[in-house]
């Protein structure tokens, strides 16, 4: 586990990614701070054992421009915050986060107008779900 993380700081070293509370990840910056798109700077990757990729998760939509997120040194957790199907047979999901961010960004700005020097994605580790993410319980229809 330890040489996976330094293989994928290798890639981002403006990032390190950590272990959060329950289905989330724990984001830092390793250096300067760096920002982070108040709406899908987190997005969420499904793993599909029948394909054997990663696939997009249907994300809700994003309201008006939000100030840019500030992370720093002391890090922020990201939840999981996609619906996803059932839960398949082996008892959990498989999901990756993408990291979107920028470098010398203007703060209290929104992510699109601030300006930012450099914009960088990266994938974060794998993360296991046991549940449905945010989706809501669907109810058996009545019949009559």
């Amino acid at each position: 586990m330890w040489l996976f993380f330094v293989a994928l700081n290798a890639w981002a070293a403006d990032i390190e990614f950590g272990v959060g509370e329950g289905n989330a990840v724990l984001v830092k910056a390793t250096g300067e701070a760096v920002y982070v798109p108040a709406c899908r700077g987190v997005s969420w990757s499904r793993f599909n054992g029948e394909t054997g990729a990663y696939e997009p998760t249907n994300a809700d939509g994003c309201g008006p421009l939000s100030s840019a997120i500030r992370v720093g040194s002391e890090g922020l957790e990201f939840k999981v915050d996609v619906p996803l199907p059932p839960v398949p047979a082996v008892g959990f999901h498989v999901l990756r986060p993408t990291l979107v961010y920028g470098l010398k960004c203007t703060e209290e700005t929104p992510f699109p107008l601030a300006n930012c020097e450099r914009v960088e994605t990266v994938d974060g580790p794998q993360v296991l779900v046991r549940g449905r993410g945010t989706a809501e319980v669907l109810k058996p229809a009545k019949t009559e």
